[in-house]
């Protein structure tokens, strides 16, 4: 396994739990067993607990061999060998690619000082410092920009602001989430947004400079920002670029199957963020979250046990619909599916007006492709197999009667 993060360590537990006994080499870029990256944003942002507290319990398998803080740095998928960092060669039976995703980086003017306030959030460690440059960590709350508009922005501003310190959204578009939640949903983030915290939209990041111990942001708008740090929050890209000149198909993530072999080339697979599957409309599939890339790895893994002979049975075509939860100002939201297929939408219940709605979103078929309830998640919820069928929602109302 080349990656540590959620599709990783879901392949190593599915080995296992398969009744594979042999050998297995997991190849990390931080320090430290893995843990539930979801957390980065949320607890350990907030100080609730460590790291610790959240490490994987596939962190414990037998017969694992984690080697730590050594990445990748090419592969040969014809001679079967894989090189680290540390220059060290490893061969292998079956290769399950799980890099996962990069935070996009900004290349803008700006000096090395200014850059060192301008940080993405991505690990625990990012975690960390943020916290001490934030003025989290017992010294009197700062000035925050967040630039970006999508989940993890949200997530950081409704943190900052709830310790205290004085926080600053600069977002592209007005209601940049509803490529993430659909538009009702994202209309209502904005308000939010414009209720909490400094809200500037039409606006993104062109140029930094340091002050004394501070930063100025200057925005495309020609607005100047004073802050102690800048969060970007651009979102993030597929973790493929140590691939380069190995001829595996990697523009944009590594092709692959509906079982997630890669396309084209024997015993290696890829899942989670660094993968590029295809949905059913053969539009590329959601990524960028934790629990559908848990789950495809454990698909990855069960394809390579049947690739090797080791079980009988194949694995039926992956077909696990995204769900993840996020927090908006202490409001919990549940999405399900893929609100960016959204052709139209309609509320089931409660009121886009209050914090406690659902709203499912529709192609241009009609057929139910996401649901997201803002506050109570139950009526979201029993539209998955829905979604997963991609039925109307008028069968589902008569499966239900």
């Amino acid at each position: 396994m080349v990656g540590g993060g959620a599709a990783g360590t879901g392949a190593v537990g599915a080995l296992r739990a398969q009744g594979y006994d042999g050998a297995i080499t997991v190849v990390t870029a931080e320090h430290g067993p893995p843990y539930n990256r979801t957390t980065v944003s949320k607890g350990l942002l907030k100080g609730q607990f460590g790291v610790d507290a959240v490490v994987l319990p596939e962190a414990a398998t037998p017969g694992v061999a984690w080697r730590e803080a050594d990445p990748a740095i090419s592969l040969d998928p014809v001679a079967r060998r894989l090189t680290l960092t540390g220059g060290a060669e490893l061969g292998w039976d079956a290769l399950i690619i799980a890099t996962g995703a990069a935070p996009r980086t900004w290349a803008g003017p700006a000096g090395p000082a200014a850059r060192e306030r301008i940080l993405t959030l991505h690990t625990a460690a990012d975690a960390r410092h943020l916290r001490a440059l934030a003025g989290l960590t017992g010294s009197l709350a700062r000035r925050v920009a967040v630039l970006g508009g999508g989940v993890i922005a949200l997530e950081v501003a409704g943190v900052l602001h709830a310790a205290g310190a004085e926080v600053t959204v600069v977002s592209r578009t007005e209601a940049s989430m509803s490529r993430h939640l659909g538009p009702a949903v994202g209309a209502w983030v904005a308000e939010r947004h414009r209720r909490h915290v400094r809200y500037v939209t039409g606006a993104t990041l062109a140029g930094a400079t340091s002050t004394d111990g501070g930063l100025r942001l200057e925005l495309t708008d020609g607005q100047v920002l004073d802050v102690d740090v800048a969060v970007l929050a651009h979102g993030t890209e597929p973790a493929v670029a140590w691939l380069a000149g190995s001829g595996l198909p990697a523009t944009g993530g590594i092709a692959v199957d509906d079982r997630f072999r890669v396309r084209h080339t024997a015993g290696v697979y890829a899942a989670g963020d660094a993968a590029r599957t295809l949905g059913p409309d053969g539009r590329r599939g959601p990524g960028g979250h934790w629990t559908l890339a848990l789950e495809q790895g454990r698909h990855a893994a069960r394809t390579a046990l049947f690739d090797l002979g080791v079980t009988a049975a194949e694995p039926d075509p992956f077909d696990a619909q995204p769900t993840f939860t996020t927090d908006a100002y202490g409001t919990r939201l549940t999405v399900i599916g893929d609100p960016g297929a959204v052709t139209t939408e309609t509320v089931l219940d409660g009121d886009p007006a209050s914090d406690a709605f659902t709203v499912a979103g529709l192609d241009a078929g009609g057929a139910v492709v996401s649901a997201v309830g803002v506050g109570p998640a139950l009526a979201a919820l029993r539209l998955k197999e829905t979604i997963r069928l991609r039925e109307r929602l008028a069968m589902a109302a008569e499966q239900g009667s």
